[in-house]
């Protein structure tokens, strides 16, 4: 009976030694970065992004906290396209500092297992406004030689994210 008592007292324990899922490192590593760089903190979240690709993620995201004002990053869940590569999707509200519209981006990450850690290894705009990755705003497009009066695809009705304006009157 003693030993019975025991072997089921010491079950919870067992547990306790059991790894991390493959998905859960992925989640874990993708929350920690994103949360990093919402606040500003690029040196923790460099610690995630892939050594080829942090000259690309410090452009893409030097306006972060100068220029632009990130308001709130939502996890919107991930895909796992191979074993070792995924691919997660982040819903950013942001606004430009000059201005009092909140802007709405959905982003998609490239993630890749090396060797037991989760880096990023590219991202790119997959709906909404512009800007948030270093994109220049359609005003400066146009300023930069693109054809005169080219329509914005992002802007075009049922295609975008919502766009919020707060004005103070």
């Amino acid at each position: 009976m003693r030993r019975f008592l025991l072997a089921l007292s010491l079950v919870p324990l067992a547990g306790c030694g059991i790894a991390p899922s493959n998905s859960q490192r992925l989640t874990e590593a993708a929350l920690e970065m994103n949360t990093a760089a919402r606040f500003g903190r690029m040196d923790v979240a460099l610690e995630r992004v892939g050594s080829r690709a942090r000259e690309d993620f410090m452009s893409r995201h030097a306006d972060w906290g100068t220029r632009l004002r990130v308001v709130d990053v939502e996890f919107g869940g991930f895909e796992m396209t191979q074993r070792d590569e995924a691919e997660v999707y982040l819903d950013v509200l942001w606004l430009r500092n000059d201005e009092a519209t909140v802007r709405s981006t959905r982003v998609a990450q490239r993630w890749r297992d090396e060797r037991g850690h989760w880096e990023l290894v590219d991202e790119e705009r997959k709906d909404g406004d512009t800007g948030l990755l270093g994109e220049p705003p359609p005003e400066e497009k146009k300023a930069a030689g693109d054809a005169a009066g080219a329509v914005d695809p992002v802007r075009q009705p049922g295609r975008s994210l919502h766009t919020r304006v707060i004005r103070d009157e």
